[in-house]
């Protein structure tokens, strides 16, 4: 078992992020790692931290595993368009980065066993 890095969200996302975690059951790969993460969200009033990863963040990550750098959009799954390289919430992936901070690491098991290991490198609004 790994140690989670923490995870935030605004409390304006919350409601969202709610039924999403509660409604998504296991259909999406994702979805069991979502409702995980969203149970441990610090949930803050207004954005005074650091920049962290929320719902429609564009940001850099780089998998740990393969040394490659992506730039992606974190988006709910309905808005999710693969090939404007948007990354829904339930996916493992989406679920891995949802509330990190930049330069947290977020390690996890996939479906198929392997590990799993991002860093969020940069975060634009």
């Amino acid at each position: 078992m790994f140690t989670r890095p923490p995870v935030y969200a605004l409390a304006d996302d919350v409601p969202k992020l709610k039924v999403l975690a509660r409604t998504a059951g296991t259909n999406a790969p994702g979805a069991t790692l979502f409702a995980e993460e969203f149970d441990r969200l610090c949930v803050l009033s207004h954005g005074g931290k650091e920049p962290f990863v929320r719902p429609g963040s564009s940001l850099t990550y780089l998998d740990l595993r393969t040394k490659q750098e992506s730039r992606i959009r974190l988006s709910h799954p309905a808005d999710a368009d693969q090939t404007a390289r948007d990354v829904s919430l339930l996916s493992p992936l989406g679920a891995a980065l949802i509330g990190l901070m930049e330069g947290a690491i977020f390690r996890w098991t996939d479906v198929d066993g392997r590990l799993r290991a991002v860093k969020v490198i940069s975060i634009e609004a």
